[in-house]
């Protein structure tokens, strides 16, 4: 079993390699721009200089550890203006990459490592005001005469992985082998890059589900229209045949009844085969879609891996900064088993470890003044991790001085951000949001550990790019506490959809606290804007369209009606009319090219069922712009247009709780719903009124579903509404048996759960 060490080391070897790539890139982009500043372009080289040097210290590698620290100094000055950066400078950093490369690669093949003296020479001379040159400095040897560096040498390929591999324990040699009472489960080591194809693969399938979705609907509305067609022609045939008898020409008027037969039968035949390939388009449909749920189920399951993997070796890192820093610090690691997505892992992997940084150089004091002040001259720095309401938890804490709010307010009034009066009134919450500002920074000196004012920016972007959240705490009674929340998984997310000005957004429900929907006259004025009373609070108010400045920003109701979604940050609790409520269900949330920058709205895009792109909203930046928004706002409604017939559903099941549950969750979401206790009175309600689905039990007296599910089929008037069983057998043969007599889906009642059934009701109607 690898230690670690190993482990860091191996994702240290695919870490740098991507941030050496992506400075080339930056670089290369930068060389070729003929207009424009390139601000963000160094902005992402500085950045990424200053997370290479944070991951060479985290595995113990000073040499490339203080090559990066110089490299972003010297990104520093370029975005600064104090060094221009043209062809020779570009050259020059060019050959401080390959030095990291070169040095890093020795290490890893155990080979005599490379002198870096030289580079770091021209670093330093280039730091220090010196002109750098577009080719590698001249040896020191004796002839031959100096030429360009060699290429690197090429990094060792990894060993290849065995196809299998057995872990159970080899028998003793001088003992007979013993049959083992069970068998153990084997396991097999797998690239993480084929977990990740595989979860991409199984995330376009669950998709691809999603679309066959609408064309079940599309099918289902050619054959509605059949039927239609098909009444219209009985009519028309109907007074057409008449018209033709009162010409006294019977032989003309049999020919052309025997004609309406025949077109007749044609058409028959067509509603028919329609009927049977929508209903087995509908039925293979549903099934597919259970089969892609259950794969990307399974495939999430294996891409969860305890947070010792990523940060099993932050604990000795801490203690080497407090020691290089001269502070004495105990670090205490706690949660290290909890599991989450490999990928959100490795993303929070800079964040914390700049959060811990920042805890060291702000919050940890020296020991003397600790004494100085009646604490033990050891500080004590935290690092936790948990699972709280579905999401990954990360807490960094320090007993230390705690935030100095007025260093953030000498700060700002120095960046020339807030004047002295501004800065003296503003709010202890409003100066927390200061720090995370890139380049913002209380640090009166630039070393090792802070001064740059980057680290706070880096965890901001990077939590709003995971959809997450970045809190400042007091702790009590000394010191801060940081507290990140982000999703457990990247893959899916559980979403709530709702409409606004026509058109679908998506709001992940860990950010959801409420949904109300309230009388347009309960809206209240307070200075000028617009707040409502709910559970006995007053809460801001405001439309989504005009958060996301969609032009006309009236909410449209019906019937005076305003639904409201109620987002929470924290203890933070604002209210947001959307025009209606759509559906709960789990989407991927994909990356669309809206950048994670601090105050985005948009986290990314799901794919819907028609193919577009319904936007996924980040509820926790939502409520930090409607918190520090200064405009004045007031809510307007406009009532909407009549609304389309309301689907019918009939409910079938002798058990009251049951069908009490089943109508409430349906009646919530906006369908009628009719109540029938077997399969018999089920009957005589299908006979009398018109039902658009029936959700029906299997084990009922008297007609069970089954009796149900035949009876209806074999009756013309009936058969072509959708049926879904819902039943606690969940055996197989009971599976196939329902689906084989013309099931349009089954769901067993031991993973019954009310996003299941919407979903599949949602596919019939």
């Amino acid at each position: 079993m690898k230690g670690i060490r190993e482990r860091l080391l191996e994702a240290f070897q695919i870490e740098y390699r991507e941030h050496l790539e992506t400075i080339r890139a930056l670089l290369d982009d930068l060389s070729r721009r003929t207009d424009g500043s390139g601000i963000a372009q160094l902005d992402e080289t500085f950045r990424r200089a200053h997370s290479l040097k944070g991951a060479a210290r985290a595995v113990d590698l000073p040499p490339v550890e203080q090559i990066a620290h110089r490299l972003e100094t010297l990104f520093a000055r370029i975005r600064g203006g104090d060094i221009r950066l043209d062809g020779a400078m570009a050259a020059m950093i060019g050959r401080v990459l390959d030095s990291i490369e070169d040095w890093v690669a020795a290490n890893s093949a155990d080979s005599p490592l490379p002198d870096t003296a030289a580079i770091m020479a021209e670093l330093e001379n280039v730091l220090e005001g010196g002109a750098a040159s577009a080719t590698a400095p001249c040896s020191p040897s004796p002839p031959p005469p100096c030429s360009p560096a060699p290429s690197p040498p090429p990094l060792p390929a990894p060993a290849p992985l065995p196809p299998e591999e057995d872990t159970s324990s080899p028998a003793p040699q001088d003992e007979p082998e013993r049959p083992l009472p069970a068998r153990a489960e084997e396991t097999v080591r797998v690239r993480a890059l084929h977990l990740d194809r595989l979860l991409r693969s199984s995330n376009e399938l669950v998709t691809e589900t999603m679309i066959q979705r609408g064309l079940t609907r599309q099918l289902v509305g050619i054959d509605r229209s059949l039927s239609e067609f098909d009444k219209q022609w009985r009519r028309v045939r109907k007074v057409a045949s008449a018209t033709i008898r009162e010409t006294a020409d019977h032989e003309r008027a049999g020919l052309i009844d025997r004609q309406f037969e025949a077109l007749e039968q044609s058409l028959r035949t067509l509603t028919r085969e329609a009927r049977d390939g929508r209903r087995l388009q509908q039925r293979t449909g549903w099934a597919l879609r259970q089969l892609g749920e259950e794969l990307q189920q399974e495939v999430r399951q294996v891409r969860m891996v305890p947070a010792e993997s990523i940060f099993g070796g932050f604990r000795k890192m801490v203690r080497d900064l407090a020691r290089d820093a001269g502070k004495k610090v105990e670090v205490q690691v706690a949660g290290l088993d909890v599991e989450a997505d490999r990928m959100v892992l490795q993303g929070l992997k800079d964040p914390v470890m700049h959060l811990l940084r920042n805890a060291l150089s702000h919050g940890v004091e020296p020991p003397a003044e600790r004494v100085a002040s009646g604490k033990p001259s050891h500080a004590t720095v935290f690092l936790r991790f948990d699972v709280s309401d579905g999401r990954l938890v990360v807490l960094v804490e320090d007993d230390g001085r705690g935030v100095d709010y007025d260093a953030i307010r000498r700060k700002a009034v120095e960046r020339g951000a807030l004047t002295e009066a501004e800065a003296a009134g503003l709010e202890r919450d409003a100066l927390l949001d200061l720090i995370f500002d890139p380049g913002f920074s209380t640090a009166r000196v630039v070393d090792d550990l802070a001064g740059r004012g980057m680290g706070l920016s880096v965890v901001r972007e990077a939590a709003a790019m995971m959809n997450g959240t970045v809190e400042v705490r007091r702790r009590e009674p000394t010191g801060t506490c940081f507290r990140l929340s982000v999703p457990l998984s990247v893959s899916t997310q559980r979403l709530f959809l709702v409409e606004c000005q026509g058109h679908v957004y998506a709001l992940p429900t860990e950010g959801l606290d409420r949904l109300y929907r309230v009388k347009a006259d309960d809206v209240c004025m307070v200075e000028g804007r617009s707040v409502v009373y709910l559970g006995g609070q007053q809460l801001p108010l405001l439309s989504l369209a005009h958060l996301l400045a969609l032009g006309e920003s009236a909410v449209k109701v019906t019937r005076n009606v305003v639904p409201l979604v109620v987002l929470k940050n924290g203890d933070r609790r604002v209210a947001v009319a959307v025009d209606s409520f759509l559906s709960i269900r789990e989407g991927m949330v994909k990356d669309i090219g809206v950048p994670g920058s601090r105050g985005t709205m948009v986290a990314g895009g799901m794919l819907m069922e028609d193919g577009g792109i319904a936007l996924v909203l980040n509820p926790f930046e939502i409520v930090e712009t409607f918190r520090k928004s200064g405009s004045i706002r007031v809510l307007t409604t406009v009532e909407k247009p009549a609304e389309r017939r309301v689907p019918v559903i009939l409910v079938v099941d002798d058990s009251l709780t049951t069908r009490t549950l089943e109508k409430s969750i349906l009646e919530a979401h906006g369908y009628q719903v009719r109540l029938a206790f077997d399969g018999l009175e089920a009957l005589g309600r299908l006979r009398a009124e018109h039902i658009d689905l029936v959700i029906s039990d299997i084990q009922m007296p008297r007609l069970d579903g089954f009796g149900l599910l035949q009876a209806i089929r074999a009756d013309q008037a009936l058969k072509s509404i959708p049926l879904i069983l819902v039943s606690s057998l969940e055996a197989r043969e009971d599976r196939e048996r329902g689906l084989s007599l013309g099931a349009d889906a089954y769901v067993v009642k031991r993973k019954f759960d009310q996003k299941e059934l919407l979903e599949t009701i949602g596919q019939f109607l």
